[in-house]
């Protein structure tokens, strides 16, 4: 039976407003396999558009609830049961949750929020209150912005948990929280916090309803005495695994250079909370304690790793170790990047001579000013080259020792010879906000790349991505001398197929004659932000993604005119732009990757178009820039990448009906510059116009300062005009690593007597192992009988 027909319309009736369209909604269906461990995993959305930015996804061993409204009173309050999670939202300022429980009088239980552990921008209060309204306890910031309350329960009966935004200031579907209520082990420190690879330790867990703990009245945190319990842990002994850091827990960016693994305990109600054990790289030493004055300082012997507590009001711990002259040692202080909160500083004397050679505290250096913000109140590294045999004093301390003691206040001093090693971190490109890279068929994409340099390893190093789909290309490209950022360019082709899927970067550096190759550690923004100057939430994540979709409006290709420029001079860099999209027709700016800091990308003091943007207009798709390299640039090997962007209308919404204005932003192809230097060293001479009696010899001693941390050998000649007879020298060699030779400077028997002039002493290198350098001094002879 056919409809009826619809009612005739009014023709001066205006038509009903239309709804906004509603945001994009998904339910997924996830199914977990046993052997999947508790702790944070991540998941990510594809569709045909690519592949999203991760989220944190808990894997839990508790029963899981979802937040039931209207919760916001106590006599609303969602009832649950003990050792259960409750998934939930602060959906607007003023929201309050209440949840209730039954409990039994003795029992411990913890109240877990975590926010900032699974990217929730919510900054959670807890309260807990007695079936009459008695105030139990509270807590916010227990590890970042998350919350956990502790109370051993008074009574048998109903006990309210009150969950709220703390300043009440905002709420919304991104203030989201996983609160768990349970009597599950939790571990608040573990000493001492590293472990030498391969060997079992023995150390002591401090926590919370530990299987088997026993209370230490010494251990205090919040008013709460903890358990302790002792284990036995063995590392692994895998050097693959030695270069990783297994973690399940948010790492933030000061945190991203370690390696280490996550400990755990369980009991019957269900598993802890993960705990960082780092990996050792000497053997490991306890503080004694009682080692509060330099009189009183704990005699160590080195190499070797201290691990040290924070454990009383006005804590100072002193230790003393003998060292001979012309030793090195990297003194490094580990607190804020073991997860620890607190404000380390350590000084270092000789009290024998009352020399001091300073107080070191902040660390304000950081791999990225705004994207990957990685400075610490760690102190920096100390290199220390032993001035003189003797006994020397390190003083370890905290600001926060004053008025923050606590057991969870750890730290670890290393004290060994320098180790250069690297650890490489790799972000999607976007500089503000959330991404994941989606190369375009006939485009091209990159990553950022930052470099932990570690113990003054300075090298080059060359990036290469693995594991990449068919189509999708990626040559070596070189992050130089010196560079703690870099960026890695893949390329697809035309005809390259749509594919989703992780890859892995890797850098390989030659370090000591070895090559060395460690894989990069995928990171991510968490949340964007609206301006340059404003540090971005970023951590870790567990996969490096790539998609590769529909094809690329444009293609940026990039040439150097000479792939090798000496100091002080300049190269053309030819830009061509192939536009692919038919509707494209926009402008394109084209300028250095980095924004308003072009040079934490470039070279130091290699300049490209003057640093200011080039403007591809439609019809004019070639452009040229100039790469001025200036006298001071350092030499080396680098890759130069440019970043093209343009607006351009954006895909169609949800319901097919708007199009939504975006910039569309793509790298070009990745150059080569190889800066030659000037000079890789400076040459003196002890003597520059030595007398020499005729027949006889002298050794004139010649000596290098190193520039750009060459180490390579140099060889000595005597260079001297065709007009200039009866004097002569060997070639001598300066060996890698060494300033100086001796040069013999030989007087023929039958020379004449009188002055030599307008010789050269000339020290050859071999810059990167195949370009000759030159250093020359000027040098004379008088010649007497």
């Amino acid at each position: 039976m056919p409809p009826p027909p619809p009612p005739p319309s009014d023709p001066k009736k205006k038509p009903a407003p239309k709804t906004p369209n509603a945001p994009s909604t998904a339910k997924f269906r996830v199914t977990l396999s046993p052997e999947t461990p508790p702790g944070i995993h991540e998941v990510r959305l594809v569709n045909k558009l690519g592949v999203s930015n991760p989220r944190a996804f808990v894997v839990g061993d508790l029963a899981e609830v979802q937040e039931k409204e209207p919760n916001d009173d106590v006599p609303q309050a969602q009832r649950v049961d003990l050792n259960t999670t409750i998934n939930g939202v602060i959906a607007n300022p003023t929201d309050v949750d209440y949840a209730v429980f039954s409990g039994k009088k003795g029992q411990r239980v913890l109240l877990s929020c975590l926010a900032a552990s699974i990217d929730s921008r919510l900054e959670p209060g807890l309260e807990l209150y007695d079936s009459s309204g008695k105030w139990l306890g509270a807590n916010r910031n227990y590890q970042d912005t998350d919350a956990l309350l502790d109370c051993t329960l008074p009574a048998d009966g109903d006990y309210y948990v009150r969950l709220f935004q703390f300043t009440y200031t905002e709420g919304n579907a991104e203030h989201f929280y996983r609160l768990s209520i349970t009597t599950a082990p939790w571990i608040d420190a573990v000493y001492p916090p590293l472990v030498e690879p391969g060997k079992p330790a023995h150390l002591t867990v401090y926590g919370r309803n530990l299987p088997g703990g026993t209370p230490d009245p010494a251990a205090v945190v919040d008013g709460r005495v903890l358990d302790k319990l002792a284990v036995t842990v063995t590392p692994p002994s895998d050097p693959a695994a030695l270069q990783r850091l297994d973690y399940h827990g948010r790492v933030p960016p000061p945190l991203s250079g370690m390696d280490g693994f996550e400990y755990r305990l369980h009991n019957e109600a269900g598993t802890s909370n993960p705990y960082l054990l780092a990996y050792a790289q000497a053997p490991v030493v306890l503080d004694k304690g009682a080692n509060d004055t330099p009189e009183t300082a704990q005699a160590i012997s080195l190499p070797c790793e201290i691990a040290g507590r924070i454990e009383k009001s006005r804590d100072r711990d002193w230790y003393s170790f003998t060292a001979h002259k012309g030793e090195i040692y990297s003194i490094e202080v580990y607190g804020e990047r073991l997860g620890s909160a607190t404000d380390l500083y350590f000084s270092l004397r000789n009290p024998a001579t009352k020399q001091q050679f300073g107080e070191f505290d902040d660390n304000q250096e950081t791999l990225d000013s705004s994207k990957f913000f990685t400075r610490t109140e760690d102190p920096p590294r100390f290199r220390f080259v032993v001035p003189a045999d003797g006994t020397y004093q390190l003083l370890v301390a905290s600001r926060d020792a004053d008025t923050h003691p606590s057991p969870r206040l750890l730290y670890r001093v290393r004290l060994t010879p320098e180790l250069p090693d690297f650890r490489l971190v790799a972000m999607p490109e976007g500089m503000l906000s959330s991404e994941a890279d989606l190369v375009g068929a006939g485009g091209s994409q990159y990553y950022d790349v930052y470099v932990w340099r570690q113990d003054g390893w300075n090298g080059p190093l060359t990036l290469n991505a693995v594991g990449l789909p068919a189509g999708v290309t990626c040559p070596p490209q070189v992050i130089g001398p010196g560079q703690r950022h870099g960026v890695l360019v893949v390329t697809a082709t035309a005809d390259a197929s749509p594919w989703t899927g992780e890859i892995q970067i890797q850098g390989t550096a030659l370090i000591q004659g070895r090559p060395v190759v460690r894989t990069a550690r995928p990171a991510s923004i968490t949340w964007p932000v609206q301006q340059p100057n404003t540090l971005t939430i970023s951590r870790l994540d567990r996969a490096l993604m790539l998609a590769v979709r529909d094809p690329a409006p444009f293609e940026l290709t990039a040439h150097l005119d000479k792939a090798q420029v000496l100091q002080g001079e300049k190269a053309n860099l030819t830009l061509k732009l192939v536009r692919h999209a038919a509707d494209f027709k926009a402008p394109l700016q084209v300028a250095p990757i980095g924004g308003q800091q072009p040079n934490l990308v470039l070279p130091p003091n290699v300049s490209i178009n003057n640093n200011q943007p080039l403007t591809l207009n439609p019809g004019k798709d070639e452009g040229t820039a100039v790469v001025d390299v200036k006298l001071n640039a350092p030499p080396g090997t680098y890759t130069l990448v440019l970043r093209a962007q343009a607006p351009l209308g954006g895909p169609k919404n949800a319901n097919n009906k708007q199009r939504m204005n975006a910039v569309i932003a793509q790298p070009s192809t990745p150059v080569t510059l190889t800066i030659l230097p000037r000079q890789l060293a400076t040459l003196s001479l002890a003597s520059s116009n030595p007398t020499i009696k005729v027949g006889k010899q002298m050794e004139v001693v010649v000596k290098v300062s190193r520039m750009y941390d060459f180490a390579g050998e140099f060889k000595v000649d005597l260079v001297m005009p065709a007009n200039v007879k009866g004097v002569s020298a060997a070639e001598v060699v300066i060996p890698a690593g060494q300033d100086e030779a001796r040069l013999v400077v030989q007087v023929a028997g039958d020379a004449a007597p009188g002055n030599r002039g307008g010789l050269t002493v000339r020290a050859t290198a071999l810059f990167d192992g195949k370009v000759p350098t030159t250093q020359d001094a000027k040098f004379s002879v008088n010649v007497v009988k």
